[in-house]
């Protein structure tokens, strides 16, 4: 058996208070990470660091990027026990992905029809919440109707499979 983790987090961004101030909920973002030590994660989020508006398909790390620049921010870390070749398929997804990642775009309309309750998908655009989401599904990680076609970062905090195994600053945490 293998790990990926769900890594829910609040950074301190002008966008990430935004959105946490429109929806009263305490994290606002979401990525997935395949490494016990969360070196590398992946999500829909800032391409540059220093600019809001321009999203995509994003490697994320403590040591480089958007979450370097907020380390020190809150975050929930969940595992999640898959067999090894679901693991690989889900790696190799996810890396074919980051291959291809200049066709990927951020769901700027669906994050904000989100907060309406309305699902709008467009071809290869995500919100953060919306990839992970998409991504659990897609590999049967989550169970049938466990999520709405909305899914905001918080709700992650409930996967049924999911084990709670850090809760602190992203910068301290250690693996587990």
């Amino acid at each position: 058996m293998k790990h990926i983790y769900i890594v829910v987090s609040a950074t301190d961004s002008i966008v990430a208070k935004i959105i946490r101030a429109v929806t009263g909920d305490r994290y606002s973002h979401a990525s997935i990470s395949l490494e016990d030590n969360l070196n590398e994660m992946y999500s829909f989020g800032r391409v540059h660091p220093n600019n809001p508006f321009y999203g995509g398909f994003v490697k994320e790390s403590i040591a480089y990027g958007t979450m370097k620049r907020f380390k020190k921010s809150e975050a929930v870390v969940i595992r999640l026990t898959v067999s090894k070749d679901k693991y690989a398929e889900i790696n190799e997804y996810i890396k074919n992905m980051y291959i291809n990642r200049k066709k990927y775009h951020y769901n700027y309309l669906g994050l904000f029809l989100a907060k309406l309750g309305i699902h709008r998908r467009r071809a290869n655009a995500y919100y953060c919440s919306e990839f992970v989401k998409e991504l659990l599904d897609k590999f049967d990680i989550v169970e049938e109707g466990e999520f709405g076609d909305v899914v905001r970062p918080v709700e992650l905090l409930r996967l049924k499979k999911g084990e709670i195994v850090y809760r602190g600053r992203l910068c301290d945490f250690v693996p587990v």
